[in-house]
């Protein structure tokens, strides 16, 4: 897995490979696997504790993996309409994020075998997206990488994620740079 940059512009020597005790799954949509502006599998490659889930690829089964354990409670990060807003989740929760546009993420969250069952959950407000590379059709709406760190956030705390927040704000910032959005390689 790599950071989706350029050989030129890549980061991955420098990103930081973390290890979090919240059970996180990534259920990534087929269509995404090759996009260099992917973050679930940015997110995968950074936070290794993190499985990620191949779904909707031709001709292989759909694989729950650590999904079937029964002793996590899986919640869906998905904003269902008049779902719970989750707040301080309980010891032994984990958490399933779909890794794919709006659209695919809302057919994922009724198809795919074991999360369709799951309950939804939304991620309270918080800051604004900084993942400006691909358009975003509500302002609430979040990068993978994104959702995936703000669950983290609230069960492991702002410090333990601080290191996420840098690496991704580092890949956006050169991925905006490599999209002719922005004039330097800085960070945002």
């Amino acid at each position: 897995m790599t950071c989706g940059l350029t050989p030129a512009t890549c980061l991955c020597a420098s990103l930081p490979r973390l290890r979090f005790a919240t059970p996180l799954v990534i259920v990534q949509h087929n269509r995404e696997q090759h996009k260099p502006t992917n973050t679930g599998r940015l997110f995968a490659r950074v936070v290794e504790s993190a499985a990620l889930i191949r779904y909707g690829f031709r001709g292989e089964p759909f694989v729950p993996g650590p999904l079937a354990d029964p002793s996590i409670s899986w919640r869906l990060l998905f904003p269902r309409k008049g779902g719970p807003v989750l707040e301080t989740p309980a010891p032994g929760t984990g958490f399933v994020i779909l890794d794919g546009t709006w659209s695919q993420a809302s057919r994922m969250a009724r198809r795919v075998p074991i999360v369709a069952d799951l309950e939804c959950v939304a991620l309270p407000p918080g800051p604004p997206s900084i993942w400006k590379v691909r358009t975003q059709r509500d302002e609430r709406g979040m990068s993978t990488f994104e959702a995936a760190t703000r669950a983290l956030e609230l069960t492991e705390g702002a410090e333990a994620v601080a290191p996420l927040r840098e690496a991704f704000a580092r890949v956006t910032g050169r991925m905006m740079f490599l999209k002719g959005r922005r004039p330097t390689l800085d960070v945002l």
